[in-house]
């Protein structure tokens, strides 16, 4: 019986961060549409010895990750970049996990490559069939000191979850908060409506549609992003 209170304050605390953070846009802003497409994976590299019988808390619980992706615009008429990440992940209970992932990103002809850091929390609780999760995300992108080089990015996210049915829908609204020697300001939020579908043991894809709106900047874009990200979870 308490499952439904839990989802009704899930939905209000995310439509309480968007009322928070919305702001009127400085100027009409421009619309696009974008497809992402990603294949990821991640792995235990230290296996347990045959006939071992301890071992050790940080081998059991450290993975690694890695991730190749592509992304394109124009109203998916354009490739805007293809990127690679490769990170390391770690476990510290059911709850916290903590990453330090490398990306490189591969841009068009008429933007220069660029690499970045992201170094990850994300905490989540299960109730019931429902997930809550929060994750932050802190970026440094490896750019000319007039970009926009520091993010700082929040994410909350409710989703619902049950072993009978290989669909787990969620929804999540996350916020992007540069760090600028012109000011630190809100740049952007994203809304997101999603799934995840358990295609077979270790093998899942996740489909979802966000919408990604840019704040007080000029210049503003609006994106519909639609996406499509598979992984590959091996455990042993």
């Amino acid at each position: 019986m308490k499952q439904p209170r839990f989802s009704v304050l899930g939905v209000l605390c995310l439509c309480a961060c968007t009322a928070f953070a919305q702001r009127e846009p400085l100027a009409i802003p421009s619309k696009d549409a974008e497809l992402w497409m990603s294949a990821g994976f991640e792995a235990k590299p230290f296996k347990k010895k045959s006939g071992q019988v301890y071992e050790y808390k940080f081998k059991k619980k450290f993975r690694v990750a890695g991730e190749l992706g592509y992304r394109g615009d124009e109203n998916l008429s354009n490739s805007k970049v293809f990127y690679t990440v490769l990170g390391v992940r770690y476990r510290f209970n059911k709850f916290i996990r903590a990453g330090l992932e490398h990306r490189y990103n591969f841009r068009d002809k008429y933007t220069n490559n660029s690499h970045r850091i992201d170094a990850q929390l994300n905490i989540a609780v299960d109730v019931g069939h429902l997930s809550f999760g929060y994750r932050m995300v802190m970026q440094h992108e490896f750019l000319l000191v007039f970009d926009y080089r520091d993010i700082l990015r929040n994410r909350l996210s409710v989703g619902y979850r049950t072993k009978k049915f290989p669909l787990d829908p969620y929804i999540s609204m996350e916020t992007f908060h540069v760090f600028h020697y012109t000011g630190d300001q809100l740049i952007g939020l994203r809304y997101e409506l999603g799934a995840e579908v358990e295609l077979a043991k270790d093998h899942s894809i996740d489909v979802s549609v966000r919408h990604d709106r840019e704040q007080n900047m000029p210049g503003l874009k609006y994106r519909w992003i639609f996406s499509v990200a598979y992984e590959f979870k091996w455990k042993r």
